[in-house]
């Protein structure tokens, strides 16, 4: 069984979202830093990722372009900031 464990600030505030998964530790790190995994589930239903590409490295990028289900595009891009295999992952994520 997995936890994810994420705390947002915002000037003065913050927001903590805790989830657990039915996997192991190891598969769900997998999910987050292996393109091919990523791309088969990030984003909302019904949405794909013909575009995956991330380096789960501390200063590496990320690129990801959603397609919705109406054909649009929605690409995001971001920057790994801290990488702790299997522990922590902590990279932006900007809308393009």
């Amino acid at each position: 069984m997995a936890t994810a464990k994420k705390t947002a600030c915002y000037g003065e505030a913050s927001i903590t979202l805790i989830r657990v998964f039915n996997a192991p530790r190891a598969l769900v790190w997998k999910a987050w830093t292996d393109p091919k995994m990523n791309a088969q589930w990030f984003g909302p239903r019904g949405f794909t990722n013909p575009v995956c590409e991330l380096d789960a490295r501390p200063g590496d990028k990320l690129r990801i372009v959603m397609r919705g289900p109406d054909g649009n595009d929605y690409p995001m891009k971001g920057e790994f900031r801290e990488v702790v295999a299997p522990e922590r992952l902590v990279f932006s994520n900007v809308a393009t």
